[in-house]
């Protein structure tokens, strides 16, 4: 039997795009697992009800610090239930795994692989890693069909549990190809991108075709449901 945990990456995203991606996915009764990566009300006010993991930006230019230890300290101060963290930009080394492990997380979730199933297992610092099977970015970069296709079909029907990447900003915007939301982004300060309003939201919005519909479709096939936390737990349990 098929699993799927639904994850989603909050990358600084603005709170209609959050609320819009929450939303859905509880009015479904789909379990959640989000990895933070600043402050949101919609989020907070649904910590009892979601797991919430952290989701650092290890780089030079980071909002979170120029520096391993600062980086750990600031998201480290984010609402939090979970001692599991994504990196941004999948960003890690033994270095930042380390730190991580050491601040008290347990669980990272930083290998994405293309429509692959790969079970967890335990890296060099002791983490466990719960690898993807579909990011909603990268799924748009490599330029698979917005329908349900016959790879993806085979992909998550097989046995096993598929660890699901889904980015507020690309499911509300309904970005259609990965250029798209550069370009998006590219018109928009930091600030302003945490900051947009609903209104302008709905100006960026993609009315055709787009991810936030496969993400629908395939969510509607009526998989088996888990949280990544489970997934943890699970493998914790069997060892």
């Amino acid at each position: 039997m098929t699993r799927v945990a639904v994850t989603v990456d909050l990358d600084w995203a603005c709170e209609p795009a959050i609320e819009e991606t929450l939303d859905f996915l509880q009015g479904r009764g789909i379990p959640v697992t989000v990895f933070a990566t600043h402050r949101s009300r919609r989020v907070e006010a649904s910590i009892g009800e979601i797991e919430v993991g952290l989701h650092p930006y290890f780089a030079a230019d980071s909002s979170h610090g120029p520096t391993t230890e600062e980086v750990v300290r600031r998201v480290l101060d984010l609402p939090h239930n979970l001692a599991a963290f994504r990196c941004h930009r999948f960003a890690a080394s033994n270095e930042t795994n380390e730190a991580m492990a050491k601040a008290g997380m347990r669980v990272c979730s930083n290998v994405c692989t293309d429509l692959e199933a790969l079970p967890p297992f335990v890296e060099r610092s002791g983490l466990l890693e719960v690898p993807i099977s579909l990011e909603d970015g990268s799924y748009l970069l490599r330029k698979h069909p917005l329908e349900y296709h016959d790879r993806l079909h085979a992909a998550f029907t097989a046995a096993g549990t598929r660890v699901l990447v889904l980015h507020p900003m690309h499911f509300a915007v309904n970005t259609p190809h990965f250029g798209y939301m550069k370009e998006i982004k590219r018109s928009f300060s930091r600030e302003a991108w945490n900051d947009m309003t609903r209104q302008t939201l709905n100006g960026v919005r993609w009315r055709g075709r787009g991810i936030r519909d496969f993400i629908e479709e395939l969510l509607s096939r009526n998989f088996e449901t888990c949280t990544l936390g489970q997934i943890a737990q699970q493998r914790t349990s069997l060892a």
